[in-house]
């Protein structure tokens, strides 16, 4: 039993090494810097060196081997800041400065009420075989792993309103890998209090968990490739969006004059084909014009009774339409390509939506007109 579990340890340090190493190298693959992104990329390099310390920590100790309860006060004074660590990584991408500051705060204090129910055991038993203060320990741990998947779920929620309205890019990419790089990471969070109270579960958990965490590193590994998702996300709060999904937004207005104004500057965008970018956002729009963006979003809203992606849409599939019927001989591919669209599956998704059918089928009706 020993030495199978020293190898299931060593195997775990090897992996967690690995996935670190991963992670460092992975910015040599990301076109784009972007701050926050790189920020979260090292939270998470922090967590998977932490948890490379505790698998050697414990070959060398031989916590389990000393008595379940001692395995599990180590498991619960490493496995509460890494949790932590990646909860917070998550959250960087996902939310502003306030809300990570109150994560932070509750993190912090999570944890040091853990190290103060491990301090006073260790006190009263002269070991790390604290007695009934365990129980206590495993209630605080178990408090902090669900507050740390609720918080960024809340979150993840909210910025699919946020990039819904305010890009232009094919953001089901980015929503797959946020929503599946979180839910496996939510599954290992579940699974992980198995692997601290029970040598016995350690076995086939332990794979299971690492090998989540190996999906969930590439899943953000790939968001990295979406930086201006990320970077309307965080232009959002600069220009004073919502710290959370729960605050009100307060509506605001734009003169008739200025809205006419704001509607001839976008007809000449809209003439000189500048729509036709694939990675465009209301931020780019709102430099481009030279009209902030807070100012932008209320015309669209106020004005134009849509969203930025909304409208953007319409004008890209007004193109397409004409471009069909212009080139016939021309593929989907090459259409969405030529009017702007970041994929063959956003022509498609439009024309199913507004016609009812395919481009090829829109193409072959006005044919036989």
């Amino acid at each position: 039993m020993h030495s199978t579990l020293y190898l299931l340890q060593f195997g775990s340090l090897i992996f967690t090494v690995i996935m670190a190493l991963i992670l460092i190298m992975s910015r040599l693959y990301v076109a784009k810097y972007y701050k926050r992104y790189e920020r979260s990329r090292w939270f998470l390099i922090s967590a998977f060196l932490l948890l490379s310390i505790h698998f050697l920590l414990q070959m060398i100790f031989d916590f389990r081997v000393n008595g379940e309860d001692v395995g599990a006060v180590v498991n619960i004074l490493f496995y509460t800041p890494v949790t932590f660590l990646i909860s917070y990584a998550v959250l960087n991408l996902e939310c502003g400065r306030e809300m990570l500051r109150s994560h932070l705060r509750v993190g912090l204090v999570g944890y040091f009420l853990i190290l103060v129910v491990c301090g006073l055991g260790y006190i009263s038993s002269k070991s790390l075989h604290i007695g009934g203060a365990l129980y206590l320990m495993d209630a605080l741990f178990l408090s902090c792993m669900l507050y740390f998947i609720f918080i960024p779920t809340r979150e993840i929620r909210r910025t699919y309103k946020v990039i819904e309205g305010n890009t232009s890019g094919d953001m089901l990419s980015y929503l797959l890998y946020v929503k599946t790089g979180f839910t496996l990471l939510c599954l290992s969070a579940i699974l992980v209090p198995f692997t601290i109270v029970s040598t016995v579960a350690l076995y086939p958990t332990a794979p299971l968990v690492l090998g989540l965490l190996l999906l969930f590193v590439v899943n953000f590994i790939a968001i990295g490739y979406k930086v201006p998702m990320l970077q309307t996300i965080q232009d959002n709060y600069e220009e004073g969006g919502t710290e959370s999904a729960s605050k009100p937004v307060k509506k605001e207005r734009i003169t008739s004059d200025r809205a006419s104004h704001i509607k001839m500057l976008l007809e000449k965008w809209v003439s000189n084909n500048c729509f036709l970018e694939t990675e465009l956002s209301l931020s780019s729009l709102s430099i481009a014009l030279g009209i902030s963006r807070r100012e932008l979003s209320v015309y669209f809203e106020c004005h134009e009774q849509t969203t930025f992606r909304v409208w953007l849409s319409n004008i890209r599939f007004l193109a397409a339409k004409r471009l069909i019927l212009e080139h016939p001989e021309y593929s989907n591919d090459a259409i969405s390509a030529a009017c702007g669209f970041s994929s063959r599956a956003q022509l498609y998704n439009i024309f199913r939506d507004k016609e009812g059918m395919t481009p090829k089928e829109y193409l072959l009706k006005h044919r036989g007109q």
